[in-house]
């Protein structure tokens, strides 16, 4: 099969995600293209594909999920027999049936996932679990992969969905709300409105006042604020760390599915 493009599309809060797809991205030698459905303003944006692109689709995982608003944004991509790399990052506790969810998504808007990875990161609510995922191994794992998934497509005829971990979702649990924390502003935030600017959401109306109930918890109001004003409490930010500790319990390895 000849690929005529290649484009890399996440859902990135944070920078992770991005950062993986970048490096996939930086494996091919074909015309590449990046696209960013973090910004608030991408929300209604759709883009088609062709038989000929191949697409990579990133999204960190929240509770065992794909976000809520990257869900959103994903079932506007539509493809045309489309081969598809889905790519999934998270805080070494687990990514549960977020796979199954993500090509189940894509499968139903005419896509391929022809192959599929999920990536240790850093964990965006507690901080120190998995600090410095990935890294320089990890990201040499994800390029021996990104050759494999290059020998695939040069030598199929027609591409079939690849087998992965994870079970059909049925949506009736959903685990994204499970940690009660939403950040606010405290004493150091002067009103520069950075966060509401960056909120992939648009659920800061004031910097200094708790987030409102569309809040997602991806924490880049807290990553990005210039004064370091962004929080969600001492107790909750203890409690969450002692909580997500104990439910990572040991380093975690890439998965990759071809």
């Amino acid at each position: 099969m000849i690929i005529q493009k290649v484009f890399a599309i996440y859902f990135s809060p944070t920078g992770t995600s991005k950062k993986v797809l970048k490096s996939m991205l930086s494996e091919f030698d074909i015309p590449k293209c990046n696209v960013d459905l973090t910004p608030y303003e991408t929300r209604n944006n759709s883009y088609s594909f062709s038989e000929n692109d191949l697409v990579i689709i990133g999204t960190p995982v929240y509770g065992g999920r794909i976000p809520s608003a990257a869900e959103k944004r994903i079932k506007l991509l539509n493809g045309n027999n489309t081969p598809a790399l889905l790519v999934l990052t998270f805080g070494n506790v687990h990514y549960s049936n977020a796979l199954s969810e993500l090509k189940q998504m894509v499968n139903v808007n005419g896509f391929i996932a022809i192959a599929a990875a999920t990536v240790v990161s850093e964990h965006n609510v507690a901080k120190g679990i998995a600090t410095g995922r990935p890294n320089l191994q990890d990201f040499a794992d994800i390029s021996m992969f990104i050759k494999k998934v290059k020998e695939k497509i040069s030598y199929s005829q027609q591409f079939e969905n690849t087998s992965i971990n994870g079970k059909v979702v049925s949506h009736l649990c959903d685990m994204r709300d499970m940690l009660p924390i939403k950040p606010h502003g405290n004493e150091k935030c002067t009103n520069c409105g950075i966060c509401i600017k960056l909120c992939p959401t648009h659920t800061i109306t004031d910097p200094r006042k708790t987030a409102s109930s569309t809040c997602i918890r991806c924490m880049r109001c807290i990553k990005y604020c210039p004064q370091n004003a962004r929080t969600y409490g001492s107790f909750k930010k203890n409690f969450a760390k002692i909580f997500l500790t104990v439910a990572s319990h040991g380093k975690k390895q890439p998965d990759f599915f071809l």
